[in-house]
């Protein structure tokens, strides 16, 4: 009998717990990332021993196991699995962390290659919500200028399903709705009119539908009473908050900026446990990349792949 089965959302604590045991920082298979992408992706999930495996049968790729104990009875798992499907196990989201437990053990059975277009960028609390030193004065301009343009405010999203601000039963002006949230980034969607946006606009769907279950966090700013941006996330462990989604509209000058400082600031704020901030990899992007190395990334979790020869 396989083990093998879809992701549900009551398998998020046992998921969690063994993302933190695995002591990776590594933000593509949090259990967040693995829901709401499940339909771009059609991941399966194996819960073997005290490791959590992850495949996606249609690119014919599996994750390197997440959790704690013996490496060996979950790669010797994946490398029957594999064979049994007819192909060689080819393996995802190596870190050099984990490199250094599987390699004594497979080194000679595997190619291992970079990826960086998917290794993670992390940054202290201090820095996304300080902005400090020389390198980043470009950064506290774009915040000046972006105030100059008028009367601002940053609000947390609350989870509840209601129409408005005012129906919250929470302190006038101290958070938003989900609701205005949604309306903000279906409207974001629906000026980009961009196909290649389809798979995150459903990722995006599916995180406002289970926002509270997922144990996302997120934010609203406005400039001049109007939303210009959002943000939300959740936690990868208990010292590293993951950034999912960041979006401005274009034209408003230092908006990507004022959101990213504002929103480690209310997490900090409400998390104070927070040490560090994952905004995830840069899927090659050469603009994304550039944004993101602009802000000097205290680490640069590089990711490999380990093909079998």
């Amino acid at each position: 009998m396989t083990c093998w089965k879809e992701i549900e959302l009551s398998d998020r604590k046992r998921i969690n717990d063994l993302i933190c045991a695995s002591g990776c920082h590594g933000a593509d298979y949090s259990f967040a990332n693995l829901y709401i992408w499940r339909h771009a992706y059609d991941p399966r999930i194996c819960f073997h021993g005290s490791r959590l495996l992850v495949a996606m049968p249609h690119y014919n790729l599996y994750a390197y196991p997440k959790g704690d104990g013996d490496i060996k009875p979950s790669i010797d798992f994946l490398l029957n699995e594999a064979h049994s499907n007819n192909h060689k196990l080819e393996i995802r989201g190596l870190t050099s962390k984990t490199l250094e437990e599987f390699l004594p053990l497979y080194g000679d059975k595997f190619e291992i290659t970079e990826d960086r277009d998917n290794s993670d960028y992390i940054y202290t609390a201090d820095k996304l919500c300080n902005l400090p030193g020389r390198h980043l004065s470009s950064k506290r301009n774009h915040i000046n200028k972006f105030q100059r343009n008028g009367s601002w405010e940053f609000l947390p999203v609350a989870a509840a399903s209601c129409a408005s601000r005012s129906s919250l039963n929470l302190p006038e002006g101290s958070v938003t709705s989900l609701a205005e949230a949604q309306a903000f980034v279906n409207e974001f969607y629906k000026e980009k009119d961009d196909p290649e946006l389809k798979s995150e606009s459903l990722a995006i769907k599916e995180m406002f539908e289970n926002y509270e279950a997922l144990g996302f966090f997120g934010g609203l700013l406005y400039q001049n009473g109007k939303p210009v941006a959002f943000t939300a996330g959740t936690r990868l462990d208990d010292h590293v908050f993951d950034i999912h989604f960041e979006k401005a509209l274009p034209g408003v000058e230092g908006a990507y900026t004022m959101v990213n400082r504002e929103f480690a600031r209310s997490v900090v704020a409400t998390m104070p446990e927070i040490t560090h901030f994952n905004r995830e990899e840069d899927m090659g992007i050469p603009g994304l990349r550039k944004a993101k190395e602009s802000y000097h990334p205290d680490i640069l979790l590089w990711k490999f792949f380990a093909k079998e020869k």
